[in-house]
């Protein structure tokens, strides 16, 4: 079985380059060369290797030229490069590495080191793209299997509209009641479908980072919940929060959703309390949203950020069993984590911690 992958070797020196072309050619690969880094850039307008083989010291352009100009191209910065070269100074090694190498190999080098080396990459290279595409795949499910849901959610509540209206006055309090159940499920489960495609969203946003006034953020998002609430006295205290480095829309959606959760699980009080408070340690602005709700069992708190599992019953409060995970997703995609603590009947506490970026 041949390792039918494309290989591109660039280096100025024709030995070089014959003696890596019979060498990958041995193993199977199909392999393409270019004598200058100015043909290097020249061939992949044409065609997109699986791997380049790039030597750092050429004389028109250099090996870390051509790297830069390879990974700032949308199309040819996902490929693997790895470095050959007699150069090993820790300053071009390292610098080789921060422009978006992923590997170098010193000359003269031994052909078993060689060979290991770009089997390995050649072999992640192509579960990155196995990944990327059924990533990207999942997304189109779920976002066809949301768009096609929801069509018959609406025609069920528009049935039953028709419903009422055939039925006129003569309508008994049994079927009232059985039409209102019928409504209610089917918006939540409409709901659910909205919160489980946003989920599935969290998969692919890349995101965009950027120093964030997650007090203004947190104060916003209690008045505009609150407004939905009328009737309760729901009391925030929101000490000075210490700025973090996140993406505005994820810490919007994922504040949403756990000073949402502290609302709704304090529905039983009198007077709702809400605290979020903020304190910096030396890897982590942590951030704190307690409430005295009712809390949960701590036996259950591994069960808390998987998707659709829930502490408390539909009766009691209800909910799609989506927005902890979602939490949980977004907390991972910011370098961090979310804690969770509780006692039943005394509240809980959600404790997001936000890497501090290191400075170089």
């Amino acid at each position: 079985m041949t390792n039918y992958a494309e290989i591109l070797v660039v280096d100025d020196m024709p030995d070089h380059i014959a003696y890596s072309g019979t060498l990958l050619r041995a193993e199977g690969y199909r392999v393409f060369t270019a004598s200058s880094g100015k043909a290097a850039i020249r061939f992949l307008e044409k065609k997109i290797p699986d791997l380049i083989l790039l030597d750092i010291q050429m004389d028109d352009i250099n090996g870390l030229e051509v790297c830069k100009i390879i990974k700032s191209n949308p199309k040819t910065s996902e490929i693997p490069v790895i470095f050959l070269t007699s150069e090993t100074s820790p300053e071009i090694i390292s610098q080789g590495f921060e422009i978006g190498g992923c590997d170098y190999v010193k000359k003269p080098f031994i052909k078993e080191e060689y060979i290991a080396r770009i089997k390995t990459h050649l072999q992640v290279y192509s579960q990155q793209r196995e990944l990327t595409n059924a990533n990207n795949e999942l997304s189109l499910f779920c976002s066809a299997v949301s768009h096609d849901l929801k069509a018959p959610f609406n025609i069920i509540n528009m049935l039953i509209e028709m419903l009422r209206q055939e039925l006129g006055d003569n309508q008994e309090q049994g079927i009232y009641e059985i039409m209102n159940m019928i409504v209610s499920k089917a918006t939540q489960t409409r709901v659910m479908i909205e919160r489980l495609f946003e989920f599935s969203k969290m998969c692919n946003v890349k995101p965009k980072m950027k120093k964030l006034d997650i007090k203004k953020i947190a104060v916003e998002t209690f008045n505009e919940l609150k407004k939905l609430e009328s009737g309760r006295d729901i009391r925030l205290e929101c000490s000075d929060l210490p700025y973090v480095n996140g993406d505005e829309v994820l810490v919007q959606i994922m504040l949403k959703n756990l000073i949402g959760n502290a609302i709704k699980y304090t529905s039983k009080r009198e007077i709702a309390m809400i605290e979020i408070s903020g304190i910096t340690d030396k890897s982590y602005n942590i951030i704190k949203i307690k409430d005295n709700g009712s809390g949960f069992d701590m036996a259950y708190a591994n069960k808390l950020f998987q998707v659709f599992q829930r502490l408390h019953s539909e009766e009691e409060f209800e909910g799609s069993g989506v927005g902890l995970a979602l939490v949980n997703r977004i907390m991972e995609r910011h370098g961090g984590f979310v804690k969770a603590y509780a006692e039943i009947d005394k509240g809980a506490e959600f404790s997001l911690m936000f890497p501090i970026p290191s400075h170089h």
